[in-house]
């Protein structure tokens, strides 16, 4: 057998595979082999990792010199047929029928990367094979260019408009404030190269597009020498290159005829094509300067305000500065833009994603007029920094926060391979070892080195990037009341332009050949094709977190409830201390969100805010506060978890956490500044107080288009139960309404009231929670009793029970909710959302698993066709909740939300009344199994445990819904189809998020904007 990590291998041929190199990846305990396929130019990196979850990511460089978005519809396009796999969404049939752990396509500015991972092997090669047809043998067909891309749709009255999947997505990436700011402010730093273009298109260039240049875009960057197979886990290195070998590589040497061995397939760094080394190159602006754009108003409070510098290739030395200079609120750039009061948020750090880098220093929410005051402050700020200097506390904090982050292992939406990938990738698309960027901790040690031995290095830092920097510029990115108008004008000049010329019964043929296509609903016989796992062959017994319940004596001498979740953290703790907030009135909940978001940030024991937070942070990897609360279901097994510990009087209730994370040798020094901040929190600083407030104020505002579903969804959920009514209040619309309260003049009667609350929740007992690793949990316990008594951790006092009617009397023009009209929010954006909600059947019973079931194939077959890919939405989906009993929908980036809720009416009758295919359950069911075993990064693991014991779903009751759902029907699948259609006739609210000039009928819900 060929040992790919014996160094006397490298050079030799497996499978025409050439072994380049074997990485010995210290940073993340492994080896890597580094191979090329020599006739082919292919390259794959292999991290030989032991992780059952393995990984693979076709990746190519694709890089942009218009903003036409060629990357971004070709990375869905690929996915919609391909040689092998002819159908219509081959990507959605694989999605729902195997256990993969993670699956997605995405587009970066340099590069398209198509990743999958699961923890089964056969599975694994399934999804590669799947992915590997799409990439290099697609169908690209021109009905898949207009529908991903762009197209003239025309309604039944004959009025055009442009439709299409990514057009309407990147429509929602124009419609608030922060995400055309930033896009603006690298365009400027990267004038004229790949970064000033938008890869993911740009509404009014994308229509631009022709279905030539797509076809060739894709020929000339998805040549088998321009793709990087990245490979992670524990699949053996011979067994990915045996499935190459016999599934793709001689299919692609006759595609793209790989007559003879490439140049130079020995070299040991990767081979990047001349024309794609001209795209890399990015055009640096050569002189200091002020910049001003325009931007959305929706969403702003003020301008962006910033200076920006070139600080060259990114490296850890500049992740070191950044920390210093701005790494929390006490680091002195924060601090001195924070107390300026000229803006509402801080935007400082590196940027870019690139080989060269930016570092920023700005505001946001700042007012017309003072833009010279924020670049002075800036500048000023920067030079009494370098003379000045740092004192040795503030520079341990830095490091001790860089050596707690590379630690700490995080799942972001994905495996953390991901994470890995993305490092390696990095170096790897711009023709450098992908080791470079796989050693962070290593080359971190290089700098504590140098911060150690010489005194003036951090001051170099300073005046390296910052001070004698010659290429920097201000920036200023204003919100515009004109910037949808002028879109929407070009938009429908376009139009205009575009029906003039067009055949309008040329285009109907067109558009119905489109839709009929789309409209056609595959047989299980057409998608037999995509290979999936039997159902027969998963295994009942799944992987599952345990809590277990400890006792420690508090400040009064009575047993605190400690929760103790053992993970395996890498030396890393999370601790949780929570007080029950339900003891107070319901006329203060509207007041927590601003409540957590201020603990940890006001000062403590008599001092000031920013010597607290420069405490914390020398010990800590983070503190900050949290709300819980959940709903017991009425299942019988959750009444029984319930009647065993209500006694303790734990489960159920609502809570305000104070929450930290830190390594375990700062264990000590973390609990007793913990433990000083639960006890003598401060509500005395004003001037604090309203900076924290505008900070909040503002990403509210900023991130309100983006999360307009959440607003939605809230909204539409508020009458359903109590606890759903509390969400509403916390963090939906109403939650708008009370920010809007929140008055300069008021600030001390305000911070009272929060002071009051804190102290009553606090004074009504507590809990704690811990997740760590076994040796750390060793050294932890002995000083958690310590903690409880001097925390002053009490007994728990009864929670008041608070009816639905009277919740309801606390969210804003509740009226709207008890009523069955269509609720909407309407604000000047260019997306859409839907959400709708209807009643479904009881937690733990078998009529629940086989709704999820259910909706987990409407959303994979009939929703993604009709609403996705017909409707120009760019995500539908059901769910159902069954703690809740609540079956939900909802829409994403969808130009027409309200047809789309008629459309979900009419699937559920149609789905009511016919038979769904039997093979495409079992496939299903096997799908829903996947999203069961996805795994969780430790300290996941130890809160969604948590969760489940204090709210009566222990994760035992997993592993007994995994039995069911193996067990489930296809009959049990059809009356659920029955029962979910029947029920929606009962009971059924909607809501929408719409654009101003829609036309719509309901309730209007106001928004303080």
């Amino acid at each position: 057998m060929f040992d790919f990590t014996d160094s006397k291998n490298i050079g030799k041929e497996y499978k025409g595979f050439i072994l380049l190199s074997i990485d010995d990846v210290k940073d993340y305990k492994t080896k890597a082999v580094y191979l090329r396929h020599k006739r082919t130019g292919l390259e794959v990196y292999h991290m030989l990792k032991d992780d059952k979850e393995n990984l693979f990511a076709f990746a190519f460089r694709t890089l942009a010199k218009d903003s036409k978005g060629t990357a971004h519809i070709i990375e869905h396009s690929v996915l919609c047929g391909s040689e092998k796999y002819p159908i219509k969404e081959p990507y959605n049939t694989l999605a729902s029928t195997s256990l993969s752990t993670y699956l997605n396509a995405l587009t970066y500015p340099d590069k398209t990367v198509y990743p999958g991972a699961s923890l089964v092997k056969d599975d694994y090669f399934n999804m590669m094979d799947v992915y590997a047809d799409a990439v290099f043998f697609p169908k690209l067909d021109y009905a898949t260019f207009i529908q991903e891309g762009h197209r003239l749709e025309m309604d039944e009255q004959g009025k055009l408009s442009i439709q299409g999947v990514v057009y309407n997505e990147m429509k929602g990436n124009y419609s608030s404030f922060p995400q055309v700011a930033f896009s603006e402010l690298v365009n400027t730093m990267f004038p004229n190269s790949y970064p000033s273009f938008d890869s993911g298109g740009d509404p009014l260039e994308i229509p631009k597009l022709t279905y030539e240049e797509f076809c060739s875009y894709h020929q000339k960057f998805y040549s088998p020498e321009n793709c990087m197979l990245f490979l992670y886990g524990n699949i053996p290195t011979w067994q990915q290159l045996d499935f190459l070998d016999e599934r793709f590589m001689h299919r692609i040497e006759k595609k793209f005829n790989c007559t003879k061995d490439i140049a130079n397939y020995a070299s040991r760094l990767p081979l990047i094509k001349n024309e794609i080394k001209e795209l890399q190159k990015l055009d640096l602006l050569q002189q200091s300067g002020e910049y001003k754009v325009d931007a959305p108003e929706t969403g702003a409070t003020g301008s962006l305000v910033c200076v920006s510098w070139y600080t060259g290739t990114n490296n850890m030395e500049k992740y070191y500065l950044s920390e210093l200079l701005c790494g929390n609120d006490s680091t002195p750039l924060s601090k001195a833009l924070r107390n300026s009061g000229l803006g509402d948020d801080i935007c400082v750090g590196n940027f870019g994603q690139y080989k060269e880098e930016f570092f920023t220093a700005g505001l946001s929410g700042v007012k017309k007029g003072s833009e010279k005051k924020v670049y002075k402050l800036i500048e000023k700020t920067i030079l009494d920094i370098y003379q000045q200097g740092f004192d040795k506390k503030s520079i341990e904090a830095a490091v001790m926060g860089i050596d707690f982050a590379l630690r700490e292992e995080n799942r972001y939406n994905g495996p953390y391979s991901l994470q890995i990938m993305e490092k390696a990738l990095k170096a790897w698309a711009r023709g450098e070892t992908c080791l470079s960027q796989l050693n962070p901790i290593s080359n971190f040690e290089v700098v504590k080195e140098k911060i150690r031995t010489d005194s003036n290095y951090t001051k170099s830092l300073i005046a390296k990037y910052l001070v004698e920097n010659d290429i920097a510029i201000r920036f200023v990115a204003e919100p515009s009341k004109m910037f949808f108008k002028e879109r929407n004008r070009i938009e429908e000049e376009l139009i205009k332009k575009l029906e003039q010329q067009v055949d309008k019964a040329a285009l109907k043929k067109e558009l119905d050949e489109l839709h009929a296509y789309q409209q056609h609903l595959e047989t299980p016989e057409e998608k037999n094709c995509i290979p999936s796992t039997k159902l027969s062959s998963l295994d009942a017994n799944i992987d599952i977190s345990h809590t277990e319940l400890q006792f420690v004596k508090g400040a009064d001498g009575c047993q605190v409830p400690l929760f103790v979740s053992k993970e395996e953290t890498n030396g890393i703790f999370y601790l949780d201390v929570l007080f029950p907030f339900d003891t107070l009135a319901p006329e203060y909940y509207v007041h927590l969100p601003v409540l957590q978001n201020i603990l940890g940030d006001m000062g403590w024991n008599g001092k000031k805010w920013d010597e607290c937070i420069a405490e914390s942070s020398s010990c800590m990897g983070d503190v900050w506060g949290a709300v819980y609360y959940g709903t017991v279901s009425e299942a019988p097994e959750c009444q029984a978890f319930y009647e065993k510990y209500k006694d303790y009087d734990f489960v159920g209730r609502n809570w305000l956490a104070l929450c930290c994370k830190a390594l375990t040798s700062h264990a000590s020094k973390t609990f007793e500044t913990m433990a000083q901040m639960i006890t003598t929190m401060s509500f005395d600083d004003k001037k604090r107080f309203e900076s924290i407030v505008q900070e909040f104020n503002a990403n509210v505002k900023g991130g309100f288009v983006s999360r307009g579903l959440d607003y939605i969804s809230n909204r539409v959920c508020a009458n359903w139960n109590t606890n759903l009514a509390l969400c509403e209040i916390l963090f939906g619309v109403t939650s708008l309404h009370t920010l809007n309260t929140y008055k300069k003049k008021k600030n001390a009667d305000t911070l009272a009231l929060l002071k009051n609350i804190y102290y009553e929740c606090l004074n009504a007992g507590g809990i704690i929670h811990v997740t760590a690793d076994e040796d750390s949990l060793k050294k932890l316990m002995p000083m958690i009793e310590t903690f409880a008594i001097k925390a002053g951790i009490t007994k728990l006092l009864p929670a008041k029970k608070h009816s639905l009617e009277q919740l309801m009397s606390y969210i804003v023009q509740n009226e709207a909710v008890n009523q069955t009209d269509m609720q909407f929010i309407q604000v000047d954006c260019q997306t859409g959302y839907a959400a709708a909600i209807s009643p479904a059947s009881l937690y733990m019973s078998r009529e629940s698993i086989a709704e999820i079931v259910y909706a987990q194939w409407l959303n994979s077959q009939i929703l993604w066709d009709k609403i996705r890919t017909s409707g120009g939405a760019y995500g539908a989906r059901m769910n159902v909740s069954p703690v809740e009993q609540r079956a939900g929908f909802m829409t994403y980036r969808d130009p027409n939300p309200q047809r789309s809720i008629e459309v979900y009416l009419e699937i559920l009758k149609e789905f009511s009344e016919k038979q769904i295919p039997k093979e495409d359950i079992e496939k299903t069911i096997v799908s829903c199994y996947g999203d069961v075993i996805i795994p969780s990064c430790p300290k996941d693991r130890g809160k969604n445990s948590f969760d489940g014991f204090i709210y009566a779903h222990p994760q035992e009751l997993r592993q007994k819904r995994v039995e069911l759902l193996l067990t489930i029907t296809p009959e049990e699948v059809q009356q659920a189809a029955r029962r979910l259609y029947a029920l929606v006739q009962k009971r059924f609210q909607k809501a929408v998020f719409c654009n101003k000039k829609d036309t719509n009928y309901g309730k209007k819900i106001d928004i303080p904007l």
